[in-house]
């Protein structure tokens, strides 16, 4: 059994070096007993795992779906193993978390004093827009924000977000919402152009055709060019916050928003989610918490 471990923790280690001889050297083995452990590996298993060239390696179908079970079960090991010692202990190792830029810059500093609490725990953070893919990118939780659960991978709600329509305190009044068609308007690229603008007071729900003139992909573009004057544009209230509160925002037809979206933590398996991975995430959700109670009333 011992032996099998070794072999499976050295393919894991090939798999993630990219080449047997850079596993030799990560691993301290010589490049013959490397590859010999993942030949006797692959002989028992019955299936091929690496396509190998005397220039290259790539994991075969097979080869990555066993990769990716045995880094569960190996990371389950560990934790178990973890779980056995002080708390402090528990917060060992790597955690990659994809966050929204936005919700970024306000979680950051959060996740900051987690690692300064545990300095064995090593932080990754990418603060992207865009939709990772967890799996081959190595993500270990995606913070994503969206109108309904990912379908690919296991997620829980953290939070709801609203969102409502802003603009620079010197931009022009706006009293109705019919006048939203012929006023500049900004937007998040990811939409459609020529999508129209849905928005909700009470039981109401309209949409608008807006003359779009700025987008963005990212939340802090989207909002400087609000605070600019650009023109009107919807914000995540978190986001929107702090200009409110500095005034280089201002509320636009606050009768009326847009559809509330939620807060995701998404992750790549459900069937093992590390302890140090659930503490980031709590302390995001726990921020949320915070935030939403002492938010000032719309």
């Amino acid at each position: 059994m011992n032996n099998k471990l070794n072999a499976i923790s050295t393919f894991l280690c090939v798999a993630d070096a990219g080449s047997f001889s850079a596993a030799a050297r990560r691993s301290g083995m010589k490049q013959s007993a490397v590859s010999q452990q993942v030949a006797a590996l692959e002989q028992e298993l019955g299936v091929v795992l690496l396509h190998r060239t005397t220039r290259t390696m790539k994991l075969t179908e097979q080869g990555e779906r066993y990769r990716r079970d045995m880094q569960l079960l190996l990371d389950a090991m560990r934790e178990a193993e973890g779980r056995l010692a002080p708390v402090d202990r528990q917060f060992q190792g790597s955690v990659h978390i994809q966050l929204p830029s936005g919700l970024g810059q306000i979680v950051l500093p959060h996740l900051l004093e987690l690692q300064r609490l545990h300095p064995e725990l090593h932080l990754r953070i990418s603060l992207d827009d865009r939709l990772a893919d967890l799996v081959t990118e190595g993500v270990d939780v995606a913070i994503r924000l969206s109108s309904e659960p990912p379908q690919a991978h296991a997620a829980r709600v953290l939070a709801r977000i609203e969102a409502a329509l802003f603009a620079s305190p010197g931009f022009q009044a706006v009293h109705d919402v019919s006048e939203l068609t012929t006023l500049p308007h900004v937007r998040f690229s990811g939409i459609p152009l020529d999508a129209p603008l849905r928005l909700i007071s009470g039981e109401e729900t309209i949409a608008v055709n807006v003359n779009t003139v700025f987008r963005a992909n990212t939340s802090d573009a989207l909002l400087q060019a609000l605070e600019a004057g650009i023109g009107i544009g919807g914000m995540q209230r978190p986001l929107a916050a702090r200009p409110l509160q500095t005034g280089t925002l201002v509320p636009v037809l606050p009768d009326w928003r847009l559809p509330d979206r939620f807060l995701y933590a998404v992750y790549p398996d459900a069937r093992f989610i590390p302890q140090r991975v659930r503490k980031a995430v709590s302390v995001i959700e726990q921020l949320l918490i915070e935030r939403a109670e002492h938010a000032p009333a719309k």
